[in-house]
């Protein structure tokens, strides 16, 4: 029982380091990002 509550932590813990990592990195995408893939688009 424990072992199941501490899973399902872990995967709200990861799941929360994910969106906080996504988050800054959507900081850089905007700046950078959108550009590159623009140029990408483009360029296909």
């Amino acid at each position: 029982m424990g072992l199941m509550i501490a899973s399902k932590e872990l995967k709200k813990f990861k799941f929360q380091r994910v969106v906080a990592q996504w988050i800054q990195t959507d900081h850089l995408a905007v700046y950078l990002g959108i550009p590159m893939a623009l140029k990408l688009e483009w360029d296909s």
